[in-house]
């Protein structure tokens, strides 16, 4: 009998799979390789993450971290363990693995790994609430950007500025720094990074407002992730335009969205943003006066919020829950709630307390 004949990894044709967004084909070829060096285990994570596997793709990273033999793959493989513990709401970790990098990249003068790892601490900073040191980072970043042409690049950039602006209660530059991002993403031919763009644009059209605005760019959003493989992207946009139809008094077809979300992020185990899942579903069932539904709903947001570093659905909740308190008659606990919320707002320098309107 002859020997099975061993599949060799293919590192180029996977690149390619996921650069064009697809994450399974890349997960049905490794599967096809017995061993898999440091290379092999980083593309399956990022395959992985690129299907929202976040937990099952740290665990790939961290076994290629532990056999990774040069510099570059430890630093792709670190910054990529940072942006997942991002992800997951662990902002903390998130900026200490980028930290981390840094200091290597800085060592080795590799400029590359430097701008990379300066976006990642950014990102994290962001998420984490230090929103004026964010916007340090990511601004030296988005220079480097520039100056190398990379679009897709500065479009990350102003996207994520423009989440930064919209915490600060700035929407008209958040706006501004969306519509960079998508005509940027446009140009770079990136539809993945277009339809985060208008995610974005929608959430901020949404804080301030324009409602009708709100639920095009998710419709738009909607339609390139459709066609994509990323979880994520359309949890995240079933969780938008349920919060845009709830605010146009939608809430039989919101509530719709709010399953499917919460169905999408549950299998993917992002806890935060289902989190948000549950505080939108919420806020219908309290205006449909099922307070005990609505209670349900967000003393498991608040588990979700709790056990993570995002301040703005730890203050939201907080706000929520003495609504409904009041509403059932609980008013030293609606009082409390209340007033730790809007206390807990105005420490991070949030305004989040003032969204009670949406």
């Amino acid at each position: 009998m002859s020997a099975t004949k061993k599949t060799k990894l293919d590192v180029t044709v996977l690149e390619d799979l996921l650069e064009q967004n697809r994450p399974s084909e890349v997960l049905a070829k490794l599967e096809k390789v017995r061993t898999k060096d440091a290379q092999g285990w980083f593309l399956m994570a990022e395959a992985q993450r690129q299907l929202g596997s976040f937990e099952g793709a740290l665990k790939s990273y961290a076994r290629g971290l532990q056999i990774a033999d040069t510099a570059e793959t430890r630093m792709d493989i670190l910054l990529a363990m940072a942006a997942c513990y991002r992800t997951l709401g662990h902002s903390a970790a998130a900026y200490e693995l980028a930290d981390e990098t840094l200091e290597m990249a800085r060592e080795l003068e590799y400029d590359e790994y430097i701008v990379r790892a300066m976006q990642e601490m950014g990102m994290a900073l962001r998420a984490w609430g230090r929103l004026e040191e964010a916007l340090e980072v990511l601004d030296a970043v988005l220079s480097a950007y520039t100056q190398q042409n990379d679009l897709a690049g500065m479009s990350f950039i102003h996207w994520a500025k423009g989440g930064i602006f919209r915490l600060q209660g700035e929407f008209e530059e958040g706006i501004a720094q969306f519509k960079k991002a998508i005509t940027l993403a446009k140009k770079a031919g990136d539809d993945i990074s277009l339809a985060y763009g208008y995610c974005g644009l929608a959430g901020i059209s949404r804080i301030c407002g324009k409602i009708d605005a709100c639920v095009k760019n998710y419709k738009l959003a909607e339609k390139i992730f459709k066609k994509s493989e990323d979880l994520f992207g359309k949890a995240y946009t079933n969780c938008g335009m349920a919060n845009g139809l709830r605010q146009q008094g939608k809430y039989d077809e919101a509530l719709r969205h709010y399953n499917v979300a919460d169905k999408l992020y549950s299998s993917i185990h992002d806890t935060v943003d289902l989190g948000f899942v549950k505080w939108g579903r919420a806020d219908i069932l309290k205006r449909k006066n099922k307070m005990t539904a609505a209670l349900k709903d967000l003393e498991e947001a608040k588990v979700l919020f709790d056990n993570s570093d995002e301040k703005r659905g730890q203050i939201l909740t907080k706000l929520s829950l003495s609504q409904v308190f009041y509403a059932l008659g609980r008013t030293e606990e609606a009082e409390t709630f209340y007033e730790e919320g809007v206390k807990q707002a105005k420490a991070e320098g949030l305004h989040t307390y003032l969204e009670s309107y949406t």
